[in-house]
């Protein structure tokens, strides 16, 4: 596909944190600009690279309704000598546009010189920063070594990062998480060996390879590694709430906050922590506004993924948009079974006709990513 990405004529989100810096609300002890590496952000509010997800589509959403401060791409694998520049899904994955910058491409595999290659492609093909998964849990990752397995390797982060550093002028980062398991924490010493081989920023999932998603985070290790290293240290791992950011400020010292399945489920929670955390007003969008987007991601969709793929792709992000209204889940039923876009409308019309018109009524219902789709490391 050649067509190019529509962005917005009008902004939403992404220029809140202008509109902050000018009511002096910016520059906060839990949101400000940050510096990784050459690269400045507008604010600390970063998504998450999710394997499924983190398309083109779905981080101009995130930038232009959230207004986080940066955005990251799903993990590019480094697996293979091969010619990626000419490989459609190194394509789909790298696509990206000048309004979600800057923009973060993150970098999986364990061998050096591969690593160096990708970061290297990555680079031509339009990364600000490239980030090294030392985080995917996934049981693929640990037999071959790669994503979280990497956490029993200090040694050989430090070689990967400093072949990337070498590959490329754009800032290399590392996304870790506290250890490969409960009895293995090696999250200081991989973040050192990181460093001192040229990373300028350390992105900490505050959980073990062995953790699942929803258990306690513990800001202990964020809190360790950022007194072992002197870049920025990002706390990940349940950051989708002001009192969470504060906790992973106030108790880890984190200069900023990673966030993936959250984000998932509410395209407006960027904003609103935004908001939270400076004072101003929270955001409730109408079901106008939200048919809306949800018709503009569909766009996008279709226009990354091409009609057959992107209906099929569309599905996993329709609950977006209609969380926490009442009926969700018997339309999202329904709109699992769509084959092209005329049913996609007259579903969508169908059911926020029905919210407006009252024809669709009672509690509101809430679903989880677990419920709809599963995603990668975040």
């Amino acid at each position: 596909m050649t067509e190019p990405i529509e962005v917005a004529s009008s902004p939403c989100a992404m220029d809140m944190t202008h509109r902050l810096a000018e009511q002096g609300l910016a520059v906060d002890r839990y949101i400000h600009p940050l510096s990784i590496g050459s690269v400045r952000l507008q604010n600390n509010l970063c998504l998450a690279p999710m394997a499924g997800f983190t398309n083109v589509a779905f981080r101009l959403i995130a930038k232009e309704v959230g207004g986080c401060g940066l955005v990251a791409t799903e993990m590019v694998a480094a697996l293979a000598r091969t010619q990626p520049v000419h490989d459609e899904r190194f394509r789909v994955l790298t696509r990206n546009v000048a309004a979600e910058k800057p923009l973060a491409m993150q970098v999986y595999g364990r061998d050096p010189e591969l690593c160096a290659e990708t970061a290297r492609a990555l680079d031509a093909a339009g990364a600000d920063i490239i980030d090294l998964n030392c985080g995917c849990p996934v049981k693929k990752a640990k037999q071959s070594g790669c994503g979280v397995a990497l956490m029993r390797e200090p040694d050989q982060v430090g070689r990967i990062i400093k072949a990337m550093v070498a590959a490329t002028a754009k800032p290399v980062t590392v996304k870790i998480r506290l250890g490969f398991d409960n009895a293995n924490r090696t999250m200081v010493a991989v973040a050192q060996q990181a460093v001192d081989n040229g990373a300028v920023a350390v992105f900490v999932h505050a959980r073990t390879g062995e953790s699942k998603h929803g258990q306690a985070v513990d800001l202990s290790g964020v809190a360790e590694v950022k007194r072992a290293v002197r870049v920025p240290v990002i706390a990940n791992g349940s950051m989708d709430t002001a009192d969470a950011i504060r906790h992973a400020k106030d108790d880890a010292g984190a200069d900023g906050y990673q966030i993936g399945r959250a984000a998932c489920g509410d395209p407006w929670l960027f904003r609103n922590l935004l908001a939270d955390l400076t004072g101003s007003p929270r955001y409730t969008p109408s079901y106008d506004e939200r048919r809306r987007l949800l018709e503009r991601h569909f766009k996008l969709i279709l226009e990354l993924f091409g009609e057959q793929r992107g209906v099929r792709v569309m599905r996993k992000y329709t609950f977006f948009y209609c969380n926490g209204l009442p009926g969700v889940r018997a339309f999202r039923d329904r709109f699992h079974r769509i084959a092209n876009p005329a049913e996609f409308h007259a579903l969508t019309e169908d059911f926020f006709g029905g919210l407006e018109r009252g024809l669709i009524h009672g509690p509101a219902e809430h679903l989880t990513l677990h419920e709809t789709a599963e995603s990668g490391e975040e």
